[in-house]
């Protein structure tokens, strides 16, 4: 049964057009420096002050929902997991796509699943301030990347959260938003998976203000959405977009290294996805590239032990 309602998720997807925006207009000012004391985010976890029954939706006018493990107790403290969805889809959607829910209790974390702004009536991102069409009037007073950080902090204040693991998965442009997340709040995240989206292709649109941040991408040769090799002059091909959050860890981008195949989706035979890491990475940062070769944009159905890694591979990634 779960099994049918991901593949009606997917072609429920498919329909709705689950596109990400390339506007490529992003600008951050902050630069990296390797002698900046770690930020540590204070939660109610620090002071003992969580609540053993906390409410299930944070985010004030813009509410997010959340589910925390059926054992849910105040004396552990949870990596943190939020999933930004791709363009016409929303929060739920994404995370049943992803089998999420069916993983909060077995892989123990916290898990918030927001929604985009409703743009031309379907939800997406605004990962840059002049994406998705948005009027110019109304850009400047909407940022996403605020959103998404008052959402991180609000919940490290009212959940009990190891703020050493504070993870996103996004897809296709949650993507984009999580890639954009790593450069602009990466004294928050700690490590993300990156789903068929891309980033920006000029290098200083993305400078990690103080933290490094461990990297996932995922991507399907074959997407026909965002495309792999990238768009000139718009976003990074997928190699490109890991190689460069390789370089901004610190890691060897001379050295790559390969591990063996596995089997990541379910209608592709055999081991389909190719794995590339790169080593000597910095503050106990990691950086990997899984190609699905023959992959679409919305893979599927998943092998589950393949979404298994995907989320352990996001918690296994705390910061140092």
């Amino acid at each position: 049964m779960i099994k049918q309602l991901r593949i009606l998720i997917i072609a429920l997807a498919a329909v709705t057009a689950l596109t990400a925006c390339s506007n490529s207009n992003n600008n951050n000012s902050n630069n990296s420096n390797d002698d900046e004391p770690g930020f540590r985010l204070a939660g109610c976890a620090d002071d003992s002050s969580c609540a053993s029954n906390p409410t299930l939706t944070i985010g004030g006018e813009r509410p997010a929902m959340v589910q925390i493990p059926s054992n849910y107790d105040i004396n552990t403290r949870y990596p943190l997991v939020m999933v930004l969805h791709g363009r016409g889809v929303d929060g739920w959607i994404q995370s049943t796509y992803l089998g999420l829910f069916d993983r909060v209790d077995s892989h123990q974390f916290v898990l918030v699943y927001p929604d985009g702004l409703s743009i031309d009536g379907r939800k997406q991102w605004r990962f840059t301030p002049t994406c998705c069409d948005t009027p110019e009037e109304e850009a400047a007073d909407i940022s996403d990347v605020s959103y998404l950080t008052g959402l991180i902090e609000e919940a490290a204040a009212n959940y009990s959260i190891d703020t050493s693991r504070i993870g996103l998965i996004g897809h296709s442009s949650g993507g984009f938003m999580s890639f954009t997340m790593a450069c602009e709040a990466s004294h928050l995240v700690t490590s993300m998976v990156n789903l068929a989206g891309s980033t920006f292709v000029d290098l200083d649109q993305c400078k990690p203000a103080s933290e490094r941040v461990s990297v996932l991408t995922i991507h399907g040769d074959l997407d026909d959405t965002v495309l792999f090799d990238g768009v000139e002059g718009a976003y990074l091909s997928a190699p490109a977009a890991a190689e460069r959050f390789a370089m901004l860890a610190g890691c060897d981008t001379n050295s790559p290294m390969a591990r063996p195949d596995f089997d990541l989706v379910g209608n592709i035979d055999g081991a389909e996805t190719s794995i590339t890491t790169w080593p000597g990475c910095l503050q106990g940062t990691e950086v990997e590239f899984w190609k699905m070769n023959g992959g679409p944009h919305i893979p599927g159905p998943w092998v589950e032990a393949g979404l298994d890694a995907l989320v352990e591979w996001l918690l296994d990634h705390p910061r140092s």
